[in-house]
């Protein structure tokens, strides 16, 4: 048999293989790195959900948080009910004119509200980046916090502070504040001092 053509057939088919080698190594390192591309981009689009689900969790942390807090808010005007607006509906709320009945339960209050924060100290001063200061000495600013209001005799008073404290509490529990919105509230920091006298205040045009 004559293998002539087949193998003049065979030698060019290797010879156009062989010029057509950058070719078929370009298409291999494109198609290389479209499945790259499109590797990343389903990395990138997964962590840009993600992200975004965790933006929609706190939005909605944050909406359950206002909705409480304005169901929980206490309207009053002497001993009878007010009318107020929320949205388009108009609510009457009926509630007593104090929480405590005696200074002994305000008293209790108050305690129970400052083991709370006692307690919930450690997480605050590492999850708030307060660590320039050693552990004992924020108890001891949370504590002055308190001291601080020893004078308040008003059953009222008492109760309307604690409640203020349960609030920032719970604002500071779902990351509402940042560390210098707590800082400013324990230390007085960036907070311009006000004049106490008639010639600061006139000379600073403050009235």
């Amino acid at each position: 048999m004559n293998f002539g053509p087949i193998q003049l057939s065979v030698q060019r088919q290797l010879k156009d293989d062989w010029d057509n080698r950058e070719y078929i190594q370009l298409i291999s390192d494109n198609i290389k790195n479209i499945a790259d591309f499109l590797t990343n981009f389903e990395v990138s689009c997964k962590g840009k959900l993600a992200e975004l689900d965790d933006k929609i969790t706190t939005i909605e942390r944050k909406l359950d948080y206002l909705e409480a807090l304005s169901n929980s808010t206490i309207i009053m005007s002497g001993s009878t009910g007010r009318v107020t607006k929320v949205g388009a509906q108009a609510v009457t709320r009926y509630v007593a004119p104090v929480v405590s009945s005696t200074r002994e339960e305000a008293r209790q209050r108050v305690l129970a509200v400052y083991k709370e924060m006692q307690r919930l100290a450690p997480k605050f001063w590492f999850e708030y980046d307060l660590r320039d200061m050693p552990l004992p000495v924020l108890r001891a600013v949370l504590k002055k916090q308190f001291t601080q209001q020893a004078h308040l005799n008003d059953v009222r008073a008492i109760d309307r502070r604690v409640a203020e404290t349960h609030n920032h509490l719970e604002s500071v529990r779902m990351y509402y504040y940042n560390r210098d919105h707590v800082r400013n509230m324990l230390f007085g920091e960036n907070i311009e001092p006000q004049p106490k006298d008639f010639l600061s205040r006139f000379l600073t045009r403050k009235d």
